[in-house]
């Protein structure tokens, strides 16, 4: 049966050939995420040696252990599993920052929590792949097809295998949405009623709000008919089109310096005032005041604006709302793949031609409030951040898959689930080919070198120490008493374009996580204009598939906290 004649009255059936499917997507999603999630930064000084690859991971331990300012649910989970297995922390190293890092960092710590995070990204797939079969049960292609993408997804697969809350957050955000959809499926009052005790941990894992609009499903019929009495479908999506705009200008620190309040009148030129009802109208009047009301507690601020004007990620003024609508389809392309992508639009207008009761996918309702979040109004825009969006694109690119002829064609759905899997080992191959592994031959090689080394180097011991722009200012004294500096992408790329800056980089002072001397000295060491310094060795990832290559043109390297190492001799 194809997509757009499904039966909202159809229930997925679970026998042992579907028990035994959710097994293979699960030992499919399992086996690279646990396999990098063992492996990763072991034995690169020597064996049985641990190097933290990604420096976000294990925040939640430390939140718990009063050592950090975090969500605290999964470090809760992750101590527990390590004191079983005889890794506890130290006693009396609460508070102590420094004491609680050492901990958290541990590679017995760490390991828990890779591991812990890698089971659930790998049970992600399953509850996808659940959640297609509940929405689409006449067509439970796109259930397995959503299930399987997102288990060879190489983004997916890297927070995975990384001790962070990313992945865990994702988990329980579909755990959530699941029982959601189930619920309204079925119409179960106990189903809504035992909800909250997912929601709890969707929302504490990361203090991921954003699924309490999940509740939307249960509202009347007549609520939303009401609300939207005299506009069509079209103006609908319009309405909400604008208002996502008035609050992306009441959020942007330009907009507020320039007092430019005056223009958001125009806002009322998209309500048909005539055809709404009258109460309505008052609402509809009030809501550009209400949206600034909002928008200047001082809470909603911080995770709209990002700080004071001109400062933190307010610097990046009026290129957020380039910067955040660049970044969207940027990621999913490459957490998806280039041809499941294209796919998406498709999975979106068959969603509008299908029978399957609207009020179930109504559940999902969170993850497109967040898409409009990180489209208008997050001031913070890491990668990572967008992986809530992933699950329900696989969904969008396997309905869209199967509501045309090209799921028919055999030759095409093996390059259908191909081409991500090429794009995943491409992307994971950056990981365990880490440039820092091969940085250790040349510390070798330069035994007495003395060396500057910045951010996210992570050089072995020895004769190093942590470079600040400082140091090569005026004569560059500081900077002279080394022989060599070297440099990580991972942090000079704050001078660039990439996640955080967006594509527009030529006014530095907006730019994020930097300060204009720092951009220019970046910018003038890499191209070999610092009078003092010289490009001897360039230590780069070298990727093959297009989607990453046009990223890394664009924006430098994709992977997380793992990108080119550039080593300088200095000059007197």
């Amino acid at each position: 049966m194809p997509a757009n004649a499904s039966d909202s009255t159809l229930q997925p059936s679970l026998g042992r050939r579907e028990l035994l499917f959710l097994v293979l997507i699960f030992v499919l999603a399992l086996l690279p995420r646990f396999y990098s999630a063992v492996t990763l930064g072991w034995d690169w000084d020597w064996p049985g040696s641990f190097s933290l690859v990604n420096f976000d991971e294990g925040g939640s331990c430390r939140s718990e252990l009063e050592g950090f300012s975090y969500s605290t649910f999964i470090g809760k989970q992750t101590i527990a599993i390590a004191t079983a297995v005889g890794s506890p922390p130290p006693e009396g190293i609460a508070g102590d920052a420094r004491a609680v890092k050492g901990y958290c960092h541990s590679r017995e710590h760490i390991r828990v929590a890779r591991v812990y995070s890698a089971v659930t990204g790998a049970l992600t797939c399953v509850v996808l792949a659940l959640i297609g079969l509940l929405l689409v049960p006449g067509q439970p292609g796109v259930g397995w097809s959503a299930g399987i993408l997102l288990a060879l997804s190489g983004f997916h697969i890297s927070e995975s295998h990384s001790g962070t809350v990313d992945a865990p957050s994702v988990f329980f955000i579909y755990c959530f949405i699941a029982v959601m959809i189930w619920s309204v499926k079925r119409h179960s009052v106990p189903g809504l009623l035992t909800s909250p005790l997912l929601l709890v941990p969707a929302i504490w894992t990361k203090y991921w709000v954003f699924a309490v609009f999940s509740y939307l499903a249960w509202l009347p019929a007549k609520l939303w008919n009401y609300v939207s009495h005299g506009m069509s479908g079209r103006r609908v999506v319009l309405v909400m089109l604008a208002t996502c705009i008035l609050g992306a200008l009441l959020t942007n620190p330009d907009f507020k310096q320039a007092k430019l309040y005056p223009v958001l009148v125009l806002w009322y030129l998209v309500i048909p005032w005539r055809a709404v009802h009258k109460p309505m109208a008052g609402v509809w009047l009030l809501l550009p005041l209400i949206a600034w009301l909002i928008f200047n507690v001082d809470l909603i601020a911080k995770y709209t604006t990002g700080g004071e004007y001109g400062t933190a990620y307010a610097a990046i003024g009026s290129h957020k709302l380039l910067r955040n609508l660049v970044n969207i389809p940027f990621v999913l392309i490459v957490g998806l793949g280039l041809p499941a992508f294209l796919f998406i639009p498709w999975g979106i207008r068959a969603l509008t031609h299908t029978g399957v009761s609207i009020r179930a996918w109504i559940c999902l309702s969170p993850v497109l409030i967040f898409l409009l979040f990180m489209a208008f109004l997050a001031p913070v825009t890491y990668y990572r951040h967008y992986l809530p969006l992933l699950p329900a694109a696989a969904l969008l690119s396997a309905l869209g898959l199967y509501a045309t002829r090209w799921a028919q064609k055999r030759w095409f759905r093996a390059l259908f689930f191909a081409w991500p899997a090429l794009l995943a080992f491409d992307l994971l191959l950056d990981y365990h080919q880490d440039p820092r592994i091969e940085l250790r031959q040349w510390y070798v090689e330069n035994p007495d070198a003395r060396v500057f080394a910045s951010f996210y180097v992570n050089p072995p011991a020895g004769n190093n120490h942590l470079f600040r722009p400082e140091y090569a200012d005026g004569d560059a004294g500081v900077l002279r008493q080394a022989t060599h500096l070297i440099l990580s992408e991972n942090w000079y790329d704050t001078a660039f374009a990439n996640e955080l800056n967006g594509p527009l980089t030529h006014d530095l002072t907006r730019l994020v996580k930097t300060e204009p001397s720092y951009a220019r000295f970046y910018r003038d060491a890499l191209a070999g204009r610092h009078p003092h310094l010289e490009v001897e060795r360039t230590i780069a990832l070298h990727s093959v598939m297009p989607e990453l290559r046009i990223h890394r043109w664009l924006y430098g390297n994709f992977p997380l906290f793992v990108g080119d190492l550039v080593i300088f001799r200095v000059k007197d």
